[in-house]
């Protein structure tokens, strides 16, 4: 007749599990929670688009080339402008970096943001998640030149097109 094992801890499976558990947590202490970051500073005087690794003027061209391509850009003023919110803070967002990486494009990017301010003092401006208000008669033209300014300004930056 055989004898069994006696039940009792095994101490390899013991030993093993603590191996295990042990580099399981070493693993973890190393992880991008714990690594710490360096920011370049604030007052380096780079455009967000040089931060990301791009030349200036070659991002700006990239996201004209993104904001042709978006209905809001080419559709008819009067139509389009209640769903333009998106769009219109985007283009307002643009005109700061356009004054910093295309010192030339200086004089369009304030034509911008002066007809994106007569829309926005006309009630036609909305929140990007916000279907726009305001009377077509008056937005619509002033939606379009919103449209043929920031196409000028493309054009500006070198944007082809």
């Amino acid at each position: 007749m055989r004898t069994r094992p006696k039940p009792g801890p095994r101490p390899f499976r013991a030993a093993a599990c603590l191996v295990a558990l042990a580099i399981a947590a070493a693993g973890c202490s190393t992880g991008p929670a714990t690594i710490e970051r360096t920011d370049p500073p604030a007052s380096d005087q780079q455009s967000a688009s040089d931060r990301v690794g791009g030349e200036g003027a070659d991002a700006l061209r990239t996201k004209f080339r993104f904001f042709a391509a978006d209905a809001c850009a080419t559709g008819a003023p009067a139509e389009t402008y209640p769903r333009c919110g998106r769009f219109t803070t985007e283009i307002r967002n643009v005109v700061p970096q356009v004054r910093q990486d295309v010192p030339a494009a200086a004089g369009t990017a304030d034509t911008v943001e002066q007809a994106l301010d007569r829309f926005a003092a006309a009630g036609c401006e909305a929140a990007p998640d916000a279907a726009g208000t305001g009377d077509p008669g008056t937005c619509g033209p002033l939606f379009g030149e919103v449209q043929r300014t920031t196409r000028e300004m493309a054009r500006a930056v070198g944007t082809p097109g």
